[in-house]
């Protein structure tokens, strides 16, 4: 018998595309209903959603153990831990906590080589968009928003891609800050207060509409809104998982051309 996990469960939809990395899908045996990649994922049975899931269906497909992300999880988590339940309960907030959950998902299957490879190939890519960016004529500022009711900004890893890729993110602070969504949610006057030059939204599951932010009171005003400098991000955006890089670069190429 392996003395590494062979059935596992994923209800942190990032988490089937670090093991396919780490040569490891073929032991995912449940999946979470907002995972989108990898594609090969998608054919393995969907046992939950995000915030809310049966336990009984989870421990139907007889895991040996079940990731989870994030407080949001939590109520999740402990259901499954009184039902007995071998549990990895992750909670990433900045980018550095992308590459220690990809080192820990490499022990956890055995591939701890494998991973230490992934873990700094994703911080180098990081590192030279980082490189790159150094070289803009300014930074310009950035306005990230996760959801619209009420308005809540980036998570921490976001803010730290903006900054890899070398924009200001207006509200830095609270993302650091804010582990919690409700930790960064922000009063409707604040962002067109802070006059940003882009805007990035990513509404967590729902698709970004353009003319409501555009009609906000006062966004007029606003550099970004003016500039027609509104960017829907794709949702992977919100996963701390490898697709972070890719959504770097396009964070990276709409900074340099609104200073451009």
């Amino acid at each position: 018998m392996s003395r590494y996990p062979e059935r596992i469960v994923c209800l942190a939809a990032e988490v089937p595309g670090i093991l396919k990395e780490l040569g490891a899908l073929d032991r995912v045996v449940g999946i979470s209903a907002y995972t989108t990649d990898p594609k090969e994922a998608l054919a393995i049975p969907k046992v939950s959603g995000f915030q809310h899931g049966s336990v009984d269906r989870i421990l139907g497909q007889k895991p040996d153990v079940v990731v989870l992300t994030s407080a949001v999880q939590q109520k999740l988590a402990q259901g499954l831990i009184d039902r007995g339940a071998s549990i990895v309960h992750l909670s990433p907030h900045r980018l550095e906590d992308l590459y220690h959950n990809v080192r820990l998902l490499g022990a956890l299957v055995g591939e701890s080589v494998r991973a230490a490879e992934l873990a700094n190939r994703l911080k180098a890519e990081v590192e030279r968009v980082r490189s790159q960016s150094h070289h803009l004529k300014y930074s310009p500022r950035v306005y990230f928003e996760e959801w619209m009711d009420p308005l809540i900004v980036g998570i921490g890893w976001v803010s730290d891609l903006i900054d890899a890729a070398g924009g200001m993110d207006i509200f830095r602070a609270r993302s650091l800050e804010g582990r919690r969504s409700r930790d960064r949610i922000v009063e409707p006057h604040e962002w067109i207060d802070a006059k940003p030059d882009v805007i990035l939204a990513s509404w967590c599951g729902k698709p970004v509409q353009m003319d409501q932010i555009r009609s906000r009171p006062g966004a007029q005003e606003v550099p970004a809104i003016q500039n027609g400098r509104i960017y829907e991000v794709d949702g992977t955006v919100l996963q701390c998982g490898t697709r972070l890089v890719d959504r770097l670069a396009e964070m990276a190429q709409i900074i340099e051309k609104a200073v451009s």
